[in-house]
């Protein structure tokens, strides 16, 4: 069961006992593991994400690895690694090790787009369980790599090491545009020596069916490409801006006149 081929055992599926199972348990250890770094200081706190990061690079290496050779699909969308929530994999070393405006890169995409498309992946994953059963690696993967993402960036803003500025925003667009026009370049130039219409990295290029770009996907496909790259490359960080200044609005009405700590997030 667990290295089974995709569709071969009943999949999990979507809002069933076994995708709240699965839900349930990531958002259990994220508690957890929130509560112990809660306190931990910024070097402490980037080696974990280094750490971290260093066995999700190991385990997306075994995904590749499973649908090359078990699998032994040569369909792009399932073992290239030019999606939106690939790009934590860079942005963890970046926030791990990185210094300057590198790390900095690195920050603004795990407490912006890591955290939106974190959320997001756990209550639908459109990729793994409709597919594979709750028990499955490429299953299990998947919430441990979202969790990750969703922990990270929370990290980040609990533990005072980002505070969200209107400034960042062309720091966060940059690394998910940069991606999504590797992306695009490479379904295009793919499709064009194979023959096929099938790579579709970073969704700029075809249909999802089941998520909401089926919605998307009915205008006319130049306008669908830039919207999806434009959603995915500021729409994470002026959502997170906006519940930042929600919140810190809200909690700012309540400190008392004579006193008292302001503090976003």
């Amino acid at each position: 069961m667990f290295f089974a081929l995709p569709n071969t055992l009943p999949p999990a599926g979507l809002f069933t006992a076994a995708h709240g199972l699965l839900l349930l348990l990531t958002v259990l250890s994220l508690v957890l593991g929130l509560r112990l770094t809660r306190h931990f200081g910024e070097q402490r706190l980037r080696r974990v994400f280094l750490m971290l990061t260093v066995l999700l690079l190991l385990l997306e290496t075994g995904k590749i690895l499973f649908a090359l050779l078990r699998v032994g699909t040569r369909n792009p969308n399932e073992f290239v690694p030019l999606y939106f929530c690939s790009i934590t994999l860079a942005a963890g070393l970046f926030s791990g090790a990185g210094r300057g405006r590198l790390r900095l890169c690195g920050d603004i995409f795990l407490a912006t787009g890591g955290l939106v498309g974190g959320i997001v992946f756990l209550l639908i994953p459109a990729t793994s369980l409709p597919h594979y059963p709750a028990w499955h690696f490429l299953s299990l993967y998947s919430f441990l790599l979202h969790g990750a993402m969703v922990y990270m960036g929370l990290s980040l803003h609990l533990n005072g090491l980002y505070r969200i500025r209107r400034e960042d925003l062309a720091l966060a667009a940059l690394p998910i545009s940069l991606t999504a026009a590797a992306a695009l370049l490479f379904n295009r130039i793919y499709d064009l020596v194979t023959g096929t219409e099938i790579a579709n990295l970073m969704f700029l290029s075809r249909d999802f069916p089941g998520t909401p770009i089926s919605l998307l996907y009915r205008l006319p496909r130049p306008l669908f490409t830039l919207l999806m790259w434009v959603i995915q490359a500021l729409g994470p960080f002026l959502l997170v801006l906006l519940v930042t200044r929600l919140v810190g609005g809200r909690r700012a009405a309540q400190v008392p006149e004579n006193g008292g700590e302001k503090r976003v997030f």
